[in-house]
C-alpha cells in the first residue's frame, strides 16, 4: 500500500487498510515487533476468518512507505446490518495492535512515536463507523493511554509466564514433584501426538464434564493445527498410560519470542495418575531445548486452571483489552 498526497509525493505518515499485497510486510512487522505473536500472523488470521465466516481487516500505519504499526480485526454484522469489530475470535487469545520499536532510545520520543501511530489508527477506526470495537492486546502491549484518553474503556486480564532460563526445578513445588513421581510410578509416558480427531474427542469430553460446549468446532481446530504444522510453530503431545490410553494431551505453539500452551484436554479417569503435572513439566523441558526463552501458560483467567498452574511458580502477568462503542457515529449516519 502506498499513500500519495495531492502533489504526488509520498506522505511521511499515513494509515489505511492493508491489501493482500501488504500481508508480507505485516508478517515482517509482527515477527520484529515486541507486541507481535503467532496469533497476529496472516496465516493464522485468515484461517480463523475463513473458518468462522468473519471478515478480516488489517489496518496499517506507514511512515515514508515503511509499515511501522497496525491492528488486525475480525468484522461481522450485528443484527445483519451494523458492523462490529474484535481483535480476537475463538481459539485466538491475543490480537490487535502491533507497533514497531521506536527508533529513539529516549522515553519521550518513544512515547510520542507510539502516540502518533495510535492516534492515526483511532481516526481510521472512526471512519469505519463500527457499532462497537474491542481490542484484546498481547501482554507485551502495555501503553493503552492514547486510547483511554480518547474515551475508550479498559479491562484487565491475567496470564502466567515461566522464564525457561531459570532452574526448571524451581518451577515445580512439592505437589508437582509428588505428582511427577506418581506418574512415573504409573508408567505414564510423554509422546508426540498427531491425531486431531482423537484430540478433539478428548477436548469435547473435557468440556462435557463441565456441562459446556467445546470451545470450537472440529473444523476450526483442524484448520489451525494445519497452520501450526505447516509453519513448524508448534506440536501436539500426549501423556499415555501403560495401556495405551490418552490420559491428557495438549497443543503447544510458539513464535520467535515465546511459547504458548494453546489448548489442553484430559480424561477424567486419569486425574489422579499424575499425568497432567508430568505433561506440563515436560513442556518446560522440551520448549527450553528448542531455545525458546519463555512460555506463556495462558491459564490466568480460569480459577481452576490458575490453581493448577500456580504450583509451577510462574510469574503473574497482566494484559489489557480496550473497547469503544460508537453509537453517536451510527446515529449520525442515519440522520
Amino acid at each position: 500500500m502506498k499513500f500519495l498526497n495531492s502533489g504526488g509525493k509520498m506522505k511521511k505518515f499515513d494509515t489505511g487498510e492493508l491489501t493482500r499485497a501488504d500481508f508480507s510486510q505485516w508478517d515482517t512487522l509482527v515477527d520484529h515487533s515486541p507486541h507481535g505473536t503467532m496469533f497476529h500472523r496472516t496465516s493464522w488470521l485468515e484461517a480463523c476468518a475463513r473458518s468462522l465466516g468473519k471478515k478480516l481487516k488489517i489496518f496499517g500505519c506507514f511512515q515514508d512507505g515503511l509499515l511501522i504499526g497496525g491492528c488486525s480485526l475480525f468484522v461481522e454484522l450485528k443484527w445483519g446490518v451494523v458492523p462490529v469489530a474484535r481483535s480476537i475470535c475463538t481459539m485466538t487469545p491475543y490480537g490487535g495492535l502491533v507497533f514497531s520499536p521506536s527508533p529513539s532510545k529516549g522515553v519521550h520520543k518513544q512515547e510520542s512515536f507510539s502516540r502518533q501511530i495510535a492516534s492515526s489508527l483511532i481516526q481510521e477506526f472512526k471512519k469505519e463507523h463500527y457499532f462497537s470495537i474491542s481490542i484484546l492486546n498481547s501482554p507485551q502491549f502495555l501503553d493503552i493511554r492514547p486510547f483511554t484518553s480518547n474515551g475508550w474503556i479498559s479491562s484487565v486480564f491475567c496470564t502466567y509466564y515461566i522464564n525457561l532460563g531459570n532452574n526448571l526445578e524451581s518451577h515445580a513445588d512439592s505437589l508437582v514433584k509428588q505428582n511427577i513421581r506418581k506418574a512415573e510410578k504409573n508408567r505414564i509416558s510423554i509422546e508426540p501426538f498427531s491425531d486431531i480427531s482423537r484430540y478433539y474427542a478428548l477436548l469435547c469430553e473435557t468440556y462435557a464434564r463441565k456441562n459446556k460446549k467445546p470451545p470450537c468446532s472440529k473444523h476450526l481446530i483442524t484448520e489451525l493445527f494445519s497452520v501450526i504444522k505447516n509453519q513448524n510453530c508448534g506440536e501436539m503431545v500426549m501423556a499415555k498410560t501403560r495401556d495405551d490410553e490418552t490420559a491428557c494431551a495438549e497443543i503447544v505453539t510458539w513464535d520467535n519470542q515465546q511459547a504458548y500452551t494453546w489448548s489442553a484436554a484430559s480424561d477424567s479417569r486419569y486425574f489422579n495418575s499424575g499425568a497432567p503435572s508430568l505433561l506440563r513439566f515436560d513442556d518446560l523441558k522440551r520448549i527450553r531445548a528448542k531455545g525458546i526463552p519463555m512460555i506463556n501458560m495462558m491459564t490466568g483467567n480460569v480459577p481452576e486452571l490458575s490453581n493448577f498452574t500456580a504450583h509451577f511458580n510462574p510469574a503473574l502477568v497482566y494484559y489489557y483489552q480496550i473497547s469503544n462503542r460508537m453509537f453517536d457515529d451510527i446515529l449520525f449516519m442515519k440522520m
